[in-house]
């Protein structure tokens, strides 16, 4: 029987082994990648230095080092972080690093400021989406671009797993996932936040019953996840 955890940090630490093991096997996690892949494909080019926050057991941030950028993955759960190491070390990436903070950190000023910011499935964990895309846009230089994905409301199949999870306390992370989102929400919030929209996709249809939903609904409704990348735009009064 597992320790009890009381937040997502606790919980993830935990579950870090079977996270990392996932994207070997789960259709969801194949699907994750593959679409992010197709972002990093587009936004990643000419990056010298990028931030992965929330980057868990390191998938991302070794994906962005193997494209020769200079990586700093930073998340709460140590068990992750071990894991993420242990990933880098194995694959002679001498260009990523790891940090264990709690998100959002309150004071980056002395952090270095990157062309690329990437946020795969963290911010949905954290109190305040707005104050979560803040915190992304302070880790960016003028001109840089963020790629976040997040839990998509719009979900026919999210909402039953929900109504699941409130019955069943099944599976144990809704327990700790405070935000579900949609396009228009998060449109909104990059505006307010400083961000400049730039485009978005629906993915998390791997699954049984979003491949059936795929058929009969838009990907808005078949669709687990949301993707969607913002650029910092140059401030006007410089």
């Amino acid at each position: 029987m597992p320790a009890p955890v009381d937040d997502a940090v606790g919980y993830y630490s935990q579950a870090a082994p079977e996270f990392h093991a996932s994207y070997e096997h789960d259709a969801n996690r194949v699907e994750r990648m593959r679409v992010w892949t197709g972002f990093l494909d587009r936004y990643a080019p000419g990056v010298d230095f990028a931030y992965d926050i929330g980057c868990g057991s390191g998938i991302l941030a070794c994906e962005l080092a193997r494209r020769g950028i200079e990586t700093r993955g930073v998340d709460g759960a140590a068990g992750m972080l071990t894991i993420a190491q242990r990933s880098a070390q194995a694959a002679s990436l001498r260009n990523v690093s790891f940090e264990q903070h709690r998100l959002p950190v309150p004071d980056t000023q002395a952090w270095r400021r990157a062309e690329l910011v990437v946020s795969s499935s963290a911010i949905e964990y954290l109190d305040s989406i707005a104050d979560a895309l803040a915190f992304l846009r302070n880790l960016l230089e003028e001109g840089g671009v963020t790629i976040f994905s997040v839990s998509n409301r719009d979900s026919l199949s999210r909402r039953l797993v929900r109504t699941v999870h409130r019955l069943t306390g099944r599976p144990r992370y809704l327990k700790f996932l405070r935000h579900f989102m949609t396009v228009d929400e998060l449109r909104s919030a990059l505006r307010a936040a400083g961000l400049s929209y730039l485009e978005h996709a629906y993915f998390g249809r791997a699954d049984r019953i979003n491949r059936s939903l795929s058929h009969v609904v838009p990907p808005r409704y078949a669709s687990n996840m949301i993707i969607m990348a913002a650029r910092r735009e140059t401030d006007p009064s410089r």
